[in-house]
């Protein structure tokens, strides 16, 4: 990854957990709700460890029941 998109990564993977933790969600549950995303990838995308497809961002979303601004946008 970039590290000009180091920023970007940060707030997806924070706003991932925050929105998995409300509801009340471990990793592996997620990765369960998804058809192609595993718990270390989620793992990765939380602490902004690995560059990810969209495609794989927005199976996370709909996993989540969210729409994807709501994941790319930070929430200070």
């Amino acid at each position: 990854m970039k590290a000009d998109h180091e920023k970007y990564f940060k707030i997806i993977g924070k706003n991932v957990k925050r929105v998995r933790t409300e509801q009340g969600l471990s990793q592996q549950k997620l990765a369960d709700k998804c058809d192609k995303v595993d718990r270390s990838k989620i793992s990765d995308i939380e602490n902004a460890k690995e560059d990810f497809m969209l495609s794989t961002l927005l199976e996370i979303c709909e996993a989540l029941s969210v729409n994807v601004t709501e994941i790319t946008v930070d929430k200070k």
